[in-house]
């Protein structure tokens, strides 16, 4: 039994024992958030918008969350019956919310008048009921998850509104839903309603009714008929929310997923049902206690006594088989499962844990050590309470910066919508408020750049009419694509430039200056060893972050058939729906190989080939989790005439187990291998 100053001072090791498990300083935090927000800045399109919701969005890293997209049809907007049409508005197609027969907090839609529209989805999910036209949410949702299951040939399944996904790493929630720039009236009580402690403030209510919230495929699975149900969706009030939230309550929000995840399994055994718990009710109930409660509570010290404040609201929720949604209160979000002999049983497994207070955390087995255990341990204790050092800060900082750098992929959008964004994230450069936000516009206004000129100025190389205007164009295309090219490996896509212009001594040089990084590449959290060594004369030889990432920047390499890319891996672009990937190394030395083969240098070209079979087996950059490695070697072969190992490399292309091999044309490749061996053999025969 713990003395109040004993808790006080576990809290205070718990608090850096999540910092450090689950890399959740408040730098690392921003730097997640600041990176969804330049992702979806990048993303955006006249017709679609993309908004990334849950645990991840909301700046958390946990093992095993999930991934929860929203893509925003904006070409629709829903109103009510009674209000006006804004003239900014006259364009969209128009949808009415209509009171459904069932619990508050969904609607019917009706579209007014029947109109030609480009999203086949809302026209084959019309319904007339007597006079009126009405989308469907169940048939909506179903013609989703039909056109993903076709697009990207994995298995896609309807859960709840979305439809989900299961690759190497993770499950995707893909949500498609329209926009309601109008507040509920069913959620007019959360705007009003008294706050005795201030939260969330006057402000942020204001800026989330100002931005409205969505409708959602999924209707009351309470109610007997869900087919024309729609239910309003919160998801950009949660993360704004949540985005308020003090570095405390956010670690709260940590710890309460974290024994969710544990006691999962033990859910599954007693009840038969481990989702009758989901983290959302964990959010709401956690809203609640924010706003109930004195702000003084959530201190560092009492961090433990916090959480205990939310599983105590939890049991009675639990208790009285009602838990309220935190917009709808009289929405009841248990009354699907929460109820009858499920109830008691899982009050009982609640009450339970309640009793073991700390102990609490060393149950269940997600998390294959327990925190409990961690903590007990008086090796780590003594690593929590000495502080860090300014430089392992900064490697923290630097390293989360780096794998975040990544998403911003911005290559399927045409290039009107690349011209917008660009301008967006110009004049946001101006108004940075930290080095990491500006390194992100800086890096999405680069890839704009990037792009429009591998898509744009490049190929007007190929239809010019003299040397002067070719030249012309081709040293515009360099100019813009150089920017980009300074982060590290990305000089790859420049030295490409450089060999489909045939600068091949060009191409080897720059292949080679950055060879060694190349090997360095990491895909998750932890740097290459040798690239942690860099790290440490680059921390003292540069002030910023950005002068180090530059340096020491390595990632994956997209092309697409917009874009530039080499002649030899046509097939595999053109087949691609959105981009192939090859990660930097294997790459360097397939080029390095084919400017050697150009040059003649057969001692050249013999070391890359060498050097490209190791690659194969390599732990992060090989042919077991990129299939386009094995391809690459196959090339090579096939260039050297030896088509029995071009067929061998093709075939282990085909075999491997990378997530998106159904985009691999490596069974057409030897399918021509043969092809031309028999020509070969029949004109040898003639």
């Amino acid at each position: 039994m713990m003395d109040s100053t004993e808790n006080e001072r576990m809290s205070v090791l718990l608090s850096k024992y999540i910092e450090r498990a689950f890399s959740l300083t408040q730098e690392e935090v921003d730097i997640r958030r600041k990176s969804y927000d330049s992702m979806e800045n990048s993303e955006w399109s006249e017709s679609l918008s993309v908004f990334r919701a849950g645990s991840t969005a909301e700046g958390l890293n946990l093992l095993g969350s999930d991934v929860d997209i929203m893509y925003i049809l904006t070409d629709f907007i829903v109103m009510y019956p009674d209000q006006c049409i804004p003239p900014n508005m006259a364009h969209k197609t128009i949808l009415y919310a209509r009171a459904a027969d069932c619990r508050p907090g969904y609607v019917f839609l009706q579209l007014p008048e029947l109109q030609k529209s480009n999203h086949l989805w809302v026209t084959n999910a019309l319904v007339r009921i007597e006079e009126s036209m009405f989308v469907s949410s169940d048939i909506f949702r179903e013609h989703i998850v039909s056109g993903m299951d076709k697009q990207i040939r994995l298995k896609v399944e309807s859960n709840g509104p979305a439809c989900t996904d299961t690759m190497k790493g993770g499950q995707y929630d893909n949500v498609m839903c329209f926009p309601c720039h109008s507040w509920p009236s069913e959620a007019n009580e959360w705007i009003t309603r008294t706050r005795l402690y201030g939260w969330p403030r006057q402000t942020l209510i204001d800026n989330i009714v100002h931005h409205g919230c969505h409708l959602v495929p999924v209707g009351d699975k309470c109610s007997k008929n869900t087919f024309l149900q729609w239910r309003f969706s919160f998801a950009t009030a949660e993360r704004s929310l949540v985005h308020s939230f003090s570095h405390i309550q956010f670690k709260v929000y940590t710890l309460l997923k974290y024994f969710l995840k544990q006691i999962k399994g033990i859910l599954k055994e007693t009840i038969g049902d481990d989702d009758i718990l989901c983290s959302y009710f964990l959010k709401i109930i956690l809203f609640h206690a924010i706003e109930n409660s004195n702000q003084l509570l959530w201190q560092e010290k009492n961090l433990f006594y916090c959480f205990w404040f939310c599983f105590k609201i939890l049991i009675a929720f639990v208790r009285a088989g009602f838990c309220p949604s935190y917009f709808i209160p009289a929405n009841n979000l248990f009354k699907r499962k929460v109820h009858g002999q499920h109830q008691q049983i899982l009050l009982d497994v609640l009450s339970n844990y309640h009793q073991m207070k700390w102990m609490c955390l060393s149950v269940g087995n997600f998390f294959k050590t327990s925190i409990w255990e961690h903590m007990c341990d008086s090796s780590i204790q003594a690593e929590l309470v000495c502080p860090k050092t300014t430089q392992d800060t900064a490697y923290i900082q630097d390293r989360t910066l780096m794998c975040h750098l990544r998403y911003i992929n911005i290559t399927n959008q045409d290039a009107s919508s690349k011209l917008i964004v660009f301008r967006k994230a110009i004049n946001s450069l101006s108004t940075s408020q930290s080095e990491s936000d500006e390194l992100f516009t800086f890096t999405c206004a680069m890839q704009n750049l990037h792009d429009l000129a591998t898509e744009q100025v490049y190929p007007e190389h190929m239809v010019a009419t003299d040397n002067k205007t070719r030249y012309r164009s081709l040293r515009k295309c360099k100019h813009w694509m150089i920017r980009k090219a300074s982060m590290g490996t990305e000089l790859l896509h420049l030295a490409t430039f450089h060999f489909l212009t045939g600068n091949f001594f060009k191409t080897l040089e720059m292949c080679k200056q950055v060879m060694k990084l190349a090997s360095y590449y990491f895909r998750y959290r932890d740097f290459h060893p040798e690239l942690q060594a860099m790290y440490s004369h680059l921390y003292h030889q540069f002030e910023h972050s950005s002068d180090r990432l530059k340096k020491m920047y390595t990632g994956i390499l997209s092309f697409t058939k917009k874009g530039l890319y080499l002649p030899h891996l046509c097939q595999e672009i053109l087949k691609e729906q959105t981009d192939v990937s090859i990660p930097p190394l294997p790459y360097a030395l397939f080029l390095s190989f084919l400017c050697c083969h150009e040059l003649g240098d057969t001692t050249g070209r013999d070391d890359a080939l060498r050097l490209l079979i190791e690659v194969q087996s390599d732990d992060d950059q090989g042919g077991h989790k990129y299939w386009t490695v094995h391809t690459l070697l196959g090339i090579c072969y096939q260039t050297l005439g030896d088509n029995h190992r071009a067929i061998r490399a093709y075939w282990d292309s085909a075999q491997s187990q990378a997530y998106d091999q159904i985009w691999n044309p490596a069974i057409e490749r030897i399918a021509v291998v043969f092809l031309c061996m028999y020509v070969s053999q029949r004109s040898d025969r003639g």
